[in-house]
């Protein structure tokens, strides 16, 4: 009896383990540039970067580095939790986060670059947006 209870403990634990998957899901951003960038992620459709006032709120992400942004969902099925289905990740120069303020970069629009990227875009590349200048 007590080997019985031992072998469905151990199961039970076995299966608990395989099954997890964590309450937030993910996009895998990559810097295929030459240079660090940091990134900056707005949920929602955006023509213009807007007024950020910490710089914690910006990712840098190194030469042939991988990061994740968080976003709805678990890891297993990801979504954007916004009514568009949309989000837009601004990218910025080391050099440019490094000597300028933040309100210098939301007033002047500094980004080097801006992508819109749709849930369906997304599904499409397994949730993974590869930077390149």
């Amino acid at each position: 009896m007590k080997n019985l209870i031992f072998i469905s403990c151990v199961f039970l634990f076995c299966g608990c383990i395989f099954t997890y998957d964590p309450p937030r899901g993910v996009i895998y951003i990559h810097n295929n540039s030459d240079e660090p960038i940091y990134v900056y992620n707005e949920y929602g459709h955006s023509d213009s970067l807007p007024l950020i006032t910490l710089l914690a709120f910006f990712d840098l992400i190194d030469v042939n580095q991988t990061i994740e942004q968080t976003v709805g969902g678990i890891r297993k099925k990801p979504y954007l939790s916004n009514e568009e289905k949309v989000t837009t990740l601004f990218f910025f120069t080391e050099e440019t986060i490094r000597n300028y303020d933040l309100e210098e970069i939301y007033k002047n629009q500094m980004f080097v670059k801006r992508v819109v990227l749709t849930q369906e875009e997304l599904e499409n590349s397994n949730w993974e947006y590869s930077y390149s200048p």
